[in-house]
């Protein structure tokens, strides 16, 4: 798994072969709000098409819908506790790689 592309503090998007991961921080003024989602299909052409702007509006529009109170969508593609670990443990590799740069 990889990290390949992200914004600073809001999401990150994550590759492992063929499966896509993003993980959301919404910032609900109290506290952050963390989500970790496995991608759906239509989603992942939406990237290959469009780039990190439909990652930017997937994001935007996960936003919305937690501010109403509606997880159901964050529910339904939340990832499993081992592709969580797998993020993370991406997410640390990429990290050492910058500081290494």
């Amino acid at each position: 798994m990889n990290l390949i592309a992200y914004e600073p503090h809001f999401w990150e998007l994550y590759r492992d072969d063929d499966r896509y991961y993003l993980s959301l921080a919404i910032d609900m003024s109290s506290v952050v709000s963390c989500w970790d989602l496995v991608l759906t299909q239509e989603e992942i052409q939406g990237y290959e098409h469009r780039s990190n702007a439909s990652i930017q509006e997937l994001a935007k529009s996960l936003v919305a819908l937690a501010y109403k109170g509606d997880f159901s969508q964050m529910e339904r593609c939340a990832v499993k506790p081992y592709e969580r670990q797998a993020m993370q443990q991406a997410f640390k590799n990429w990290q050492k790689r910058q500081n290494a740069s």
